[in-house]
């Protein structure tokens, strides 16, 4: 037999192309150079610049690129971030993943195994508006909609749609926020390419969780602010996760699996694993068991979840509990469809698979357990897919405060699924959204950035009534609030049935001042004016430094909230936000 070798000039031909190829790939992944406070710009619309994604005018085109370029970085030293975190802001628009999940080929486009895999201490936000220079004081994910799409071939075909949109794989410290996840098709099957990312093979799971799919890691990685929707899949249509994040105020809807789990499928993962939902809304899933969640955790607790109009074949148009060692915990939440139908709302193995109170479900009986009902919620317009509670609603003023914060909720802090603060009277309501209609004043959006030397705070009401102004508090622990100015308001009389917009701009000298006596006078109720003059001498030198605000601000410990002062002196708070250092 004759061996035939390449000629010399063949040889040199391949390796000047494979030189060519090796120096362009190394050209694209130099553009790309974050910010001097490690802030990565990714906007679809962005005109010109040099595409290093230090700024908005030189922002990455594609989340796919700057994701691919994250990867590397972490792929050649897994501490090159010396655990420090990167924020990547992403523009309105859609975006799509370009090139294939496995660790060894994500410089090509892999087809259906193209995936958006998340890095470790990556943090995405999406929301922004995709023209001007905004921060994160102008990002709205709900008006500037940003998408992450598996729809890669034929539009609006599944059949060539990528298996799963969002991997993570081993996460320890990351969050994402603001994002719209669709368009996954996890129909595979285990007979295919091999995929590994972060040493793990994923080749069998190529049936499950075509919107997210996440496996292992840490509980220190959080989902927010995301809505799932519109994915397919054998399991777990929306999401299966065998991990341990935080899922906190997500929207699941319209995802479709054929077996088990529409909005999610949540695996087992050892004697005493799970987490926590709270503020979720699940709404048109689909499944033979489990239309909104199947689950096998041997731990999962529900909190203030609305489940409306799932539809399960077989068991469970909710709740579908696969686990006979631990029931699942349901607490102030409402299960409901608008046309009931033979298959219940909760099914599962074993005697005692839920643990129900201060819920509404829908059924013939009232469900064992404390405060519960099987009355209709109310629900604002369920035909139109606002699952928002009328004023009479019984799920209004119905839940349980001690319950919710033994689940690591914050009362003073959190808000609910549309935005709004998480307690609007004394007692909180069930379900994911808070009744607000009983407030003098119906707040908008809230923001508070400190920039240039200056607090700047901003608001919005929808209607105010027999308003008389406005104080501004600041807080260092969300709990104990000092004001820091009076805004007048500036609707006529005090009443307006149209949106106002309000802003104000306090400086960080004159707030350390009003900030730092209100801390000494929370801690020291003796009246010596001795005291009093040392704490002024104290509070004026402080004022000449700006750097504890700034440093609270960075760190996440400065809160602020709007009180709402009508013309009998009745006062409502608003939702406590925190301040975010621009």
């Amino acid at each position: 037999m004759k061996l035939t070798f390449p000629s010399g000039q063949s040889i040199r031909k391949f390796c000047l192309l494979l030189l060519g190829y090796l120096l362009w790939t190394s050209t694209v992944s130099a553009q790309i150079s974050p910010s001097a406070d490690k802030i990565l710009y990714v906007n679809k619309a962005v005109a010109g610049g040099n595409g290093s994604g230090d700024s908005w005018a030189n922002a990455v085109p594609e989340l796919a690129d700057a994701l691919r370029w994250a990867r590397q970085q972490h792929d050649a030293d897994n501490n090159w971030l010396a655990g420090d975190s990167l924020r990547i802001f992403i523009a309105e628009g859609t975006y799509k993943p370009l090139y294939d999940a496995d660790g060894g080929r994500y410089q090509n486009d892999g087809g259906r195994d193209n995936a958006f895999v998340w890095v470790d201490r990556v943090n995405l936000y999406g929301g922004f508006p995709a023209t001007g220079n905004p921060g994160m004081g102008q990002r709205n994910w709900k008006t500037h909609i940003t998408t992450l799409s598996g729809d890669i071939g034929v539009a609006n075909d599944y059949a060539d749609n990528v298996y799963h949109v969002l991997i993570a794989v081993g996460m320890q410290i990351a969050h994402i926020d603001g994002v719209k996840i669709t368009g996954g098709m996890a129909d595979g099957t285990s007979i295919q390419t091999e995929i590994i990312i972060n040493k793990t093979n994923l080749s069998f799971v190529r049936g499950g969780g075509g919107g997210i799919f996440f496996l292992g890691g840490g509980s220190s990685f959080t989902i927010s602010n995301t809505e799932i929707s519109g994915n397919r899949g054998e399991f777990g249509a929306g999401g299966s996760v065998a991990a341990t994040p935080s899922l906190i105020n997500l929207t699941v809807r319209d995802n479709v699996a054929t077996e088990r789990g529409g909005g999610f499928f949540l695996p087992a993962m050892g004697v005493g694993a799970g987490y926590v939902f709270t503020n979720a809304l699940f709404t048109g899933n689909a499944a033979k068991y489990g239309a909104a969640i199947c689950s096998q955790l041997d731990s999962l607790v529900l909190v203030n979840i609305t489940m409306a109009n799932n539809t399960a074949s077989l068991g469970g148009n909710a709740l579908f509990n696969w686990s006979s060692r631990r029931p699942v915990i349901l607490t102030n939440s409402i299960l409901w469809n608008s046309q009931p139908g033979a298959v219940s709302m909760l099914d599962g193995v074993g005697s005692t698979p839920f643990v129900v109170s201060h819920s509404i479900v829908q059924g013939a009986a009232v469900p064992v357990g404390t405060g519960n009902s099987n009355a209709a919620p109310l629900f604002t317009n369920a035909a139109g897919g606002n699952y928002t509670l009328q004023g009479g609603s019984p799920a209004v003023n119905a839940g349980s405060n001690q319950l919710y914060t033994d689940a690591g909720g914050d009362l003073n802090t959190d808000t609910d699924l549309a935005g709004n603060r998480r307690l609007a009277g004394g007692t909180i309501d069930m379900g994911a959204f808070e009744n607000q209609t009983a407030l003098p004043v119906l707040f908008g959006a809230i923001g508070a950035i400190v920039k240039n030397g200056e607090l700047l705070v901003n608001w919005s009401t929808e209607t105010e009534t027999g308003n008389k102004h406005f104080l501004i508090q600041l807080s260092r622990d969300g709990s104990n609030w000092q004001t820091t100015q009076t805004v007048q308001t500036r609707a006529p009389g005090g009443n307006s049935s149209t949106p106002l917009d309000y802003e104000t701009a306090i400086p960080l000298s004159a707030l350390s001042l009003t900030f730092l006596f209100g801390v000494f006078a929370l801690g020291c109720r003796r009246k010596y004016a001795v005291a009093i003059a040392a704490v002024v001498l104290f509070a004026v030198a402080f004022s000449c430094s700006r750097q504890a605000v700034i440093d609270d601000a960075q760190s996440g410990q400065l809160f602020v909230r709007i009180v709402q002062v009508d013309n009998n002196g009745t006062q409502v708070a608003s939702k406590a936000i925190r301040v975010i250092q621009e």
